[in-house]
Formats: C-alpha cells, structure tokens, sequence
C-alpha cells in the first residue's frame, strides 16, 4: 500500500495555518505584554502583572460569577435536558417535531428575544405585576440577589434543545438489547439508569459538557443587552471586566487575565477527560451475554406526552411572544409596555405612578403598520440586512470547507502529537471571545483589516469548534468502509469525496446551524472591529432600536428570524432524519 502520510497533512494544513495565524501564534506572541508596564514605557516588570490581575477585586468578582454561573447554569441544563429527552424517548410519534421546536431558541438571534425577558424581569415586569396583585412589595431584580438565577433561566431556555438533541442520539446508540437481559437479571429501573444509561452516555455527556461551556460565554450577548456594560456586581462576568481593560487600552491587563483563563480552561477540560475515560470504560465491566427476544409496551404514556408538550410550549413562548406583538400597533404597545401611565393604560395595574406590562399574545386591532414603516420609511435596515448576510455567508462557507477536511486529516493521520494539537484546538474552541480579543485585535492590525468584515471573517472560518463536531462524527464512521477503498487504490481525497462526505451531512449541517446562529447573532466583534455605522450588521441595529421604536423592533424580529427558519426548514432533513437513525 503507498504511503498517504503526506497527503493527509494537506488536509490539515489550511485549518492549522489559519488556527497558527489567527489564534495561536498572535496569543503567545502576546504573552509579551503580560511582562510590560504599559503600552508607552514598555518597561519589564516581571510577574507583576499576573499579581495585580489576580488581586485585582474586579477580576475575582467576574472570575467567581462566571464559576459560579457554570456550576449552576451547565449542570442544571443537562440534567433538565436529560429529563426532557427520557421524557420524550417514551412518546411512539412526533419525537422529531418537539426535537425542531426545542432547537429553534438555539439559533434564535438574542437581540430578539431579550425584550421578552426584560418584560418578566424589569421592575414594572410581570414578575413585580403578580407580587403587586398578591400585596408583596415589589422587587429590583436586576439588583437583587436573584438576578443570577434569570441569566441561569435565559441560559437553559437558549441551550437545552441542543443539549437535549445530543442525549437523544446518545440514548439511539444504546442497544436495547442490554436493557432487555437487565430486565432477566432483575435490575430495578434506578440500577438500569445508573449502570447502564448514564455509563454508556459518559461520553455524550462530555461532549455536552463542552458545548454548554462553550455556549456559558456566549450568554454574555443576552447580559449586555438587558444589563449594560456596568450591571450589578451579582453578575458582573470575566467579559466585563475584560471589555472594559480592552476599551481603556489597557492590553498588559487583558492579556494577563487571558493566560489565566487559557491555564484555567485547560485543568477543566482535562479533568472532564479522564472522568468521562474512566467511566467509559466501567461500562466494558458489565456483562450481557444472555440471549433474550421480547416486545415493547406500546401504551400510551400520557404523563410523558404532558411534559414534553409543556417543555415544548415553554420553549416557544418568548417566539409567539415576538411574532403576536409585531401585528399590533404603535400606541398599542406603548399602552402595553411603558412605565408611564397614559390616558389608555390608566386602568391597568399601576403604583407609585408606574404603569406595569401588560404583556400580550393577541393584538386588540391587528395591523401591519410596523411590517410597512420597516420596509419603505427604513432604508437602513435592508442595508443592515445586507450587512450581516455579506458577513456570514463567507464564514459559512469557509468552515463547511475547511472543517470537514481537517477532521478527516485528523482522524486518518498517524501524526505522533496530533491528540495533543487537538486538545489544544478544544481550549481554543472554549475560550470566550474577550481572551482571544488583543491576538485578534493584532493581526488584524498587521493585515490592515480593521473596520473591515476581514477581521471577523477570517478567524471566524478557523474557528476549531468546526474540527471538534464534525471529528465526533468520523470517528464512529465504520474503518472498515474506508480500509476497502484504500486496498482499491482510492487516494484519501477519493475517499473523502464520495465515501465520508455523504455520510456526514448531519455534522456539516448541525456546525452550519451553530456558525449561523453565532454570527447572525454577533455583537463583540462588531463594536469592537467595525467602527463605521452604516458597515454595522443588523444584530447592532436591534440592540439600539429596542431603546427607539419598540413597535419597529417587533417588526425587524421577525424578518431577522426569517433567515433562521429557512436555513432550518433547508437543514432539517439531515439535521433530524440522519439523527433519529444514528448516523451522528
């Protein structure tokens, strides 16, 4: 057989190059301010800076706030999600459907949804409304000890029909089989779930453990647009903090509070590694060498069916919420959500001179007003609209190419460190924005692409989080597809073309879905790297409207929306019928 060793590094030197380029190299090349005064003098101070980041008060409140939302927010959502899908297992029809459903929040852009949640938890929200009618003073929850818990609700509501997509695959790969021989062994269904379910899912779980991480940073877009740049110190995050020394040029600070969390984000993903390694493992331990042939109960379970319809219908509201509201006329939804008491609203629940939401799902006078003004007295929103399309369409692009062809490099290559290369394109996938925000901000200074969409496209296209997906899904591609072909003389692009890539359109298309929704979504990299206003995707558009033209801000909703049910309704053939038969 020839030696394909080389040919398989052409498939991994686009993605690597860009990841040396990009994220690397400009990450440990600033390692060099961490060692400086300051940007002018540049005198060598040693250590003192990693001292000052880790004394500093402002550091150690984000750094305990964003652990504190991961220990609570991660574990909370995967275990509701793993609730939700046993649930949902035990339904005979429409699994696939409350599956659709429960993705859509997913890759629904924030800036559409936050007004929903600052109409439940602003002082004149519904939450302040039910205490007022049960005589229960009223509360400031955006500065109360409960505010961590909204982000938590905002976080899970966002995450868990991902996280509950995974397990549902997880829970497809088991073999019935073994749940059948525990019945004969007389294993009680506790002894089943513990011995058999959570074991054989270690691996999911870490998988899912890693994107709820990775997801945990991104909750940042929904906290700056509900509470500022400056909320309360119950939530003050490590994006804060490193926002603000990015702003005051204070780049000796940001890039020490970087290596730390790049060092922090590394001890936590090799401790989930060898927890899911060692409980993998137990799992070779059992033994299910019995023979058994029976037959599934095919009762209606209507407990089940209730949950799932619940869940399902939780998950929805926000999004009937938006879409109801965008039919509904100008002094409608001011009478509806201002806290001033007007001629209209006076008969609503009101006190001390504010007037509480009067949230609503059926417009009194149904009108397309909003749909009109938007679309012919608002000619900078079609080229907002524009904007974002000539924004993500490359980044998509890009890493349904590049992606797939590292993967496979990867998975195929007999390179002697390639797991550790891996393991550090995994940190990297889970480094939040901010850390990697002075290495971005550099080449981007040395290229000559700031204020330009170059600065965002270009890192977003190598972004590893492409190779990590689509990896999970050729690893479990049978090896012995791919040794047939090589014995036939197939070169690995051969192989790659007509063997791998049709049987991987699942994972090509979950990582389109997540890219989509993270770049539709955008908001760091846009204040921070396009400065001109009429350059500005429509993501910025939305978070400023909302403050203007709240009747607008329905409207422009639901035509940003439109972009993300039609890439779904493209995708949901590979996305759920490849998934309900295991091929991820």
């Amino acid at each position: 057989m020839k030696n394909r060793k080389p040919n398989l590094l052409f498939f991994i030197i686009p993605s690597l190059c860009g990841l040396l380029i990009f994220y690397l190299l400009p990450f440990i090349l600033s390692f060099y301010y961490t060692f400086i005064n300051n940007m002018v003098e540049k005198k060598f101070i040693g250590l003192a800076n990693f001292v000052d980041i880790l004394e500093n008060p402002m550091f150690r409140r984000g750094l305990r706030n964003q652990s504190l939302f991961i220990a609570v927010a991660v574990p909370t959502c995967l275990t509701l999600a793993l609730i939700f899908v046993l649930q949902l297992k035990k339904l005979k029809t429409r699994q696939w459907i409350i599956l659709l459903i429960s993705f859509i929040p997913f890759i629904i852009p924030s800036g559409t949804i936050v007004y929903f949640w600052k109409c439940i938890f602003d002082v004149n929200g519904l939450l302040n409304k039910i205490l007022y009618i049960l005589n229960i003073p009223i509360i400031d929850w955006y500065n109360s000890r409960w505010v961590m818990v909204f982000v938590v609700i905002m976080f899970i509501w966002k995450n868990i029909g991902i996280t509950a997509m995974l397990l549902y695959v997880g829970l497809n790969s088991i073999p019935k089989e073994y749940y059948e021989i525990a019945d004969i062994e007389g294993m009680s269904n506790f002894q089943k779930f513990t011995k058999i379910t959570l074991v054989y899912l270690s691996p999911v779980f870490f998988i899912a453990v890693l994107l709820l991480i990775y997801n945990s940073f991104k909750i940042f877009k929904e906290v700056f647009l509900l509470f500022g740049s400056y909320p309360c110190e119950k939530i003050y995050m490590l994006q804060h903090f490193m926002n603000n020394q990015f702003f005051s040029l204070n780049l000796q600070k940001l890039t020490s509070a970087s290596f730390i969390l790049f060092l922090l984000m590394g001890i936590i993903v090799c401790i989930l590694f060898f927890l899911q390694k060692k409980y993998s493992d137990l799992f070779s331990t059992i033994n299910f060498d019995v023979e058994y042939k029976g037959t599934c109960s095919k009762k209606k379970n209507y407990p089940a069916r209730g949950f799932s319809y619940i869940i399902t219908f939780l998950i929805v509201l926000p999004i009937i919420f938006i879409i109801s509201n965008s039919f509904m006329s100008s002094s409608e939804i001011i009478n509806r959500y201002t806290s001033d008491i007007t001629l209209d609203n006076i008969k609503d629940i009101a006190v001390n001179s504010m007037h509480f939401v009067r949230m609503g799902f059926i417009p009194d006078n149904p009108t397309l007003a909003e749909y009109f003004k938007l679309l012919f007295r608002s000619p900078e929103y079609l080229r907002l609209y524009w904007n974002s399309i000539i924004l993500v369409v490359p980044i998509l692009v890009g890493q349904c190419i590049i992606s797939p062809l590292c993967a496979y490099g990867f998975e195929q290559s007999k390179l002697k460190y390639k797991e550790v290369l891996f393991f550090i394109y995994i940190i990297i996938m889970l480094m939040p924005f901010q850390v990697l925000l002075v290495p971005n901000y550099l080449v981007s200074n040395w290229l000559g692409f700031n204020n330009t969409y170059l600065a965002i496209i270009l890192p977003a296209i190598f972004n590893p989080i492409g190779v990590f997906i689509i990896r999970l899904q050729i690893k479990g591609f049978p090896k012995e597809c791919i040794e047939a072909a090589q014995n036939d003389g197939a070169t690995h692009f051969q192989i790659f073309r007509y063997i791998l890539l049709p049987n991987i359109k699942s994972s090509i298309t979950i990582l389109s879905l997540i890219i989509f929704a993270e770049y539709w979504n955008i908001i760091d990299q846009a204040i921070i790297f396009i400065k001109n206003t009429y350059s500005q995707p429509l993501s910025i558009y939305m978070a400023q409207i909302v403050q203007k033209d709240l009747g607008m801000f329905f409207a422009t909703s639901c035509f940003y929306l439109i972009p993300v049910f039609i890439l779904l309704f493209i995708e949901k053939k590979y996305l759920f019928n490849e998934i309900i038969k295991n091929k991820l």
